[in-house]
């Protein structure tokens, strides 16, 4: 967990705190292809916007995935890397 190491603690640790403060960080389980149509959708619609806006699309379509996931599936289907 980079928040973790961030705050200079072991994973678990931070797992625990979170736990006994009822904090909860939950992502959707979707598949890469999935999150590939999701986001192949969104730029044929809004083909100059930024990475933001494609989360906040994710978020409307009650898709929570990491920062990271997002970006790779940008790269897998925007081969000229024309979308950031």
């Amino acid at each position: 967990m980079e928040l973790a190491h961030t705050l200079g603690v072991h994973r678990n640790t931070l797992r625990i705190y979170m736990q006994c403060h009822n904090i909860e960080r939950k992502y959707t389980e979707i598949s890469d292809a999935d999150l590939d149509n999701l986001v192949s959708e969104f730029k044929k619609r809004q083909p100059e916007s930024g990475i933001q806006y494609i989360i906040g699309f994710m978020w409307t379509h009650g898709v929570h995935v990491q920062y990271r996931r997002i970006i790779q599936s940008v790269h897998r289907i925007d081969h000229l890397g024309q979308a950031l």
